[in-house]
């Protein structure tokens, strides 16, 4: 049993630091002082990552546990606006399902109300915890010292146990610093309570009606890769002779090997036309950690990727919250994705069900949709080479399958996660679901430090990067070989494209644009090397294949990849195959 004398801050960092939490993002300021100073003795253990915005500090903390999905990181803001620039990774990670730990200070407790420096107090005194409640799965204020001891395991708890999600702790400045005795035994974590086994009953329902099914599909979500059921879905699949198609949000890519035959990309409005024809057609859909969200469902217009009802939706979800949400369900399942899917399998194969799937008229017509796609697919890259579309390909040709891929809002994401092909799970982060500009380098830097000998590149178009691009000199002085490749089409040119679309050519601010009408583009060489980064620009096939080579190469400093991209409208996208409910001018 050991009994020390610490202050608020050396209990937090250690108690966490004994929970085996490694990084520490943030940035020092007078309200986080006293936490920043604990790391300065343990740095042999935790490591504090200077970031040089608390927002992208959040998206590092985010994507260091997305591609592990074990334990979390922490990120320490100053108290005022340091700690309210959290509020996009907060609610970037609390949508996709991920999570970071964030300890911000707070004004001391017994000035509380006075209106004091970067005190936000005329409705409810130091109001910031408040504020931040809805992009967190908990908020904690720690009033007095002694509460640390019921906060911190608690905390630790919600941010990774269930369905994860960030934790705020708002700790004021006198609790910092006020002295307690603190008892360490073993760290009493508890993050590991098992896995939530579902009603058997339901589950056995569920079997009857797969093993009936004609026209199966199954619909995988990040919950598939959160709860490490790709195994159990790819055998499920196979039993079935299920095509297997991919929600637009988060992680979801690489929950089932896309490689696989049955792999139909993915639904929705930026999905394809064999997985909402199929979706469409289904007699049961089986959706396996699934939130049904507008780009998955075609902004739920009945037909164009789903029918439901007349077709039969079997829901399983470690979060109740979503069964039945959106969708009536014929069959709910709360319970965890892996053992669900164990269990229908046992069921499945109990009913007599085998797997002879290559031989049904199924699998071949699903095999000649998914044939006429892709030679659709080609037929758009030829006429555009310098497509985005294309770029996808050439990238996923010329990097290691292992490699990590991190992508922020606009047609980087929307057109990877329609043709990037992911042989395994966690190498897809996108911030699909809040749709984050700003997100993939941040993202990347932190995947790079949880997984230093895989490649991560960052997917970014060029408005993404002026957004963040202060953060490659976190990664210089951190000496991480991060790539972003840089999409550059000269300005907001999903949101330009849509404007042609759907307000008859009329654009305005979407272009990066003088007075005189002439291109305005930063000279990203010059960023690049301002921060210490290497710089390559390619301008083919051929120099996108050999820069991209180049720059794995580096072992300690990070590299920019520019490429212009086709910028002529409809070639400077890809195709949508359903349906999106946004404003349009009539």
């Amino acid at each position: 049993m050991e009994m020390v004398r610490l202050n608020g801050a050396e209990f937090v960092i250690e108690y966490f630091k004994r929970g085996g939490i490694k990084h520490v993002f943030g940035i020092p300021g007078h309200g986080n002082a006293a936490i920043v100073d604990v790391i300065y003795d343990m740095s042999k253990d935790i490591e504090f990552v200077p970031v040089k915005h608390e927002q992208y500090g959040g998206h590092m903390a985010d994507g260091y546990f997305r591609v592990t999905r074990k334990t979390p990181a922490i990120v320490t803001t100053s108290v005022g606006p340091g700690a309210t620039n959290l509020a996009t990774a907060l609610a970037t990670a609390y949508v996709d399902s991920s999570t970071f730990i964030a300890i911000t200070g707070d004004i001391q407790t017994y000035l509380l109300g006075k209106g004091i420096f970067q005190e936000v107090e005329r409705q409810f005194q130091s109001d910031y915890v408040n504020a931040m409640r809805h992009f967190t799965k908990r908020s904690y204020f720690v009033s007095t010292v002694s509460q640390l001891h019921n906060v911190l395991p608690n905390a630790f708890k919600e941010a990774v146990v269930g369905r994860p999600g960030p934790v705020l702790i708002s700790m004021p400045m006198d609790v910092q610093t006020a002295p307690l005795d603190v008892e360490f035994r073993e760290v009493p974590m508890v993050t590991d309570v098992g896995r939530i086994c579902p009603d058997q009953t339901k589950v056995l329902e569920a079997s009857k009606i797969l093993v009936r099914a004609e026209r199966p599909l199954i619909l995988v979500g990040g919950g598939v890769v959160m709860s490490g059921a790709s195994e159990e879905v790819v055998k499920l699949a196979e039993l079935l002779g299920a095509p297997v198609a991919s929600t637009f949000r988060g992680d979801a890519k690489g929950g089932f090997p896309e490689d696989h035959e049955l792999y139909v990309f993915s639904v929705g409005n930026i999905g394809n036309p064999v997985a909402n024809k199929l979706a469409a057609e289904a007699d049961v859909i089986l959706a396996v950690g699934v939130t049904f969200s507008d780009e998955t469902t075609s902004s739920y217009k009945k037909g164009i990727t789903f029918n439901i009802p007349p077709t039969k939706l079997i829901q399983i979800d470690i979060d109740p919250h979503e069964i039945g949400k959106n969708y009536p369900v014929e069959v709910g399942i709360w319970g965890d994705a892996k053992v669900t899917l164990q269990q229908i399998i046992n069921y499945m194969m109990e009913l007599g069900k085998k797997g002879n799937y290559r031989e049904t008229e199924y699998f071949k017509r699903i095999s000649q949709m998914k044939k006429e796609w892709l030679e659709e697919m080609e037929r758009l890259r030829e006429a555009a080479p310098m497509g985005i579309p294309s770029v996808a390909k050439t990238l996923r040709e010329t990097l290691p399958q292992e490699s990590v891929i991190t992508l922020s809002a606009g047609l980087p994401q929307e057109i990877f996660s329609q043709l990037w092909i992911s042989y395994k799970p966690r190498t897809f982060i996108s911030s699909g679901g809040f749709s984050t500009m700003g997100f993939a380098l941040p993202a990347a830097i932190g995947a790079k430090l949880a997984l230093k000998d895989t490649p991560v590149i960052a997917v970014e178009g060029d408005g993404s990067f002026l957004m963040n691009n202060v953060e490659l000199l976190t990664a210089s002085q951190l000496e991480l070989p991060v790539i972003a490749v840089i999409l550059n089409n000269y300005g907001w040119i999903s949101i330009r494209d849509l404007q042609i679309r759907n307000f008859q050519g009329r654009i305005i601010g979407t272009e990066f644009k003088d007075r005189k009408n002439e291109l305005k583009a930063p000279d990203f060489e010059k960023v690049a090397k301002a921060y210490g980064a290497n710089y390559l620009r390619a301008e083919s096939v051929e120099q996108i294949r050999s820069s991209v080579r180049q720059a794995l190469t580096s072992s300690d400093t990070p590299t920019v990849v520019e490429i212009p991209v086709e910028t002529k409208f409809p070639y400077s996208g890809t195709k949508a195959y359903g349906f999106w409910d946004i404003p349009r001018r009539s």
